[in-house]
């Protein structure tokens, strides 16, 4: 085989691989978009406090710092399929564990469920996230990163667009059991996917200095304040809603709009930052959801949050994919300690973010602790303009 034949053969595999990807991360979307904006609500409604849920969620982040770190350590073992596949595997128990939550509270008490629920959650984040991370890094190049990611974010959420729409039909007309039921069989369907999937080879090593990487601290920021962001729109966000008194089909609802943006804007966004870099949408994406993160903390309707949302999915979108591009691009040579690095100040973030959250919950009421977490998310979100501006690391 000559060297034109190989890079051709060599193309066509890692194209192969990403679209295994695509198609197992399509049904994983779908599975997790059916439940998982409702999950604080069903705990909620199994009569937790707004504060254990809290704690529960920080003991997640925090036990999956830990967790990276050793799956990282030791994937060269696993291998990374074997670990995505556990991944979906991991979320299957957790949804059949939310199952059977009631059978479970009144034979181990309301605390061990818990606490299993955090465990199995902390071990299919980490197993997924780190087993994504390489696969996509082997399934693209430096060149087409944005373009590859930007189809990877969108073609999920543009085919499961209707997915928290159903769910909250699903879960107002029949009940939150027979949502569970559904996302297990499509989990089980991307897990099947994934095993007739080309596996990856990759040869992964850690490097402490690059983990906490204190020569490149302003990356280390944009990390930390995207991890905060995720927890104002993915946690602090529904339980808003549903203090709110918005109905869960309601709920459902607001997300149809604006999953239709960001999967429009993530494919667009991606083209954009390969052609022309990630700095001004990157920038741009910042400034407008910051917007969006203020007129959800002043939301009093679904027009009003349905608004809000989408404007959210707009320039989330442009934010999400400027940075997570620039991410990919620039760490292909030592994916270990840039994987970890990432997930450390990311979840450092989300950690800061929750605890920013009990500590108002001791002074406030739940509406207004609620509104104070999303005005200060949207601040910081502001500020990550100017950090986006100033990077030389991973944005260009």
């Amino acid at each position: 085989m000559n060297g034109h034949d190989l890079n051709k053969s060599l193309a066509r595999m890692i194209r192969n691989r990403y679209y295994d990807l695509v198609l197992a991360d399509t049904l994983r979307y779908i599975a997790l978009a059916l439940i998982s904006l409702f999950v604080p609500i069903f705990l909620l409604k199994l009569n937790y406090s707004i504060f254990v849920i809290a704690v529960f969620e920080l003991g997640v982040f925090i036990g999956s710092i830990i967790f990276h770190f050793i799956l990282l350590k030791n994937i060269n073992k696993i291998k990374v399929k074997r670990a995505m596949i556990f991944s979906y595997l991991a979320d299957i128990i957790f949804y059949l564990f939310l199952y059977n939550a009631s059978l479970i509270m009144d034979a181990w008490g309301p605390y061990s469920l818990l606490l299993i629920l955090s465990f199995i959650n902390i071990i299919a984040s980490t197993f997924y996230w780190t087993a994504h991370h390489i696969y996509f890094f082997n399934s693209s190049d430096a060149k087409n990163g944005g373009r590859l990611l930007g189809i990877l974010n969108s073609i999920p959420v543009a085919i499961g667009v209707i997915s928290p729409f159903l769910g909250g039909v699903l879960i107002s007309n029949f009940g939150f059991h027979i949502t569970f039921f559904i996302s297990i069989l499509l989990l089980i369907l991307a897990s099947i996917v994934l095993l007739f999937s080309r596996g990856i080879e990759a040869d992964i090593y850690i490097n402490i200095e690059k983990v906490f990487d204190f020569n490149y601290d302003i990356k280390n920021w944009i990390y930390f304040i995207e991890g905060l962001n995720y927890v104002a729109t993915v946690f602090i966000w529904p339980i808003f809603m549903f203090v709110m008194a918005i109905k869960i089909i309601s709920m459902g609802l607001i997300y149809l709009f604006a999953n239709m943006a960001y999967s429009i804007f993530t494919y667009f966004g991606g083209k954009i930052s390969d052609q022309h870099g990630s700095r001004l949408i990157g920038r741009i994406g910042s400034v407008g959801h910051s917007l969006s993160l203020v007129f959800r903390a002043l939301s009093e309707n679904v027009l009003m949050m349905s608004f809000s949302v989408t404007l959210g999915g707009f320039f989330g979108s442009l934010m999400h994919v400027a940075l997570d591009s620039g991410f990919y691009k620039h760490s292909h040579e030592y994916q270990g300690s840039a994987i970890m690095n990432r997930e450390m100040y990311m979840h450092l973030g989300r950690i800061s973010l929750v605890l920013l959250f009990l500590f108002t919950l001791l002074f406030l009421e739940a509406k207004t602790a609620l509104m104070v977490i999303i005005f200060f998310a949207a601040f910081l979100t502001f500020i990550l303009n100017f950090i986006i501006e100033k990077d030389k690391s991973i944005i260009d």
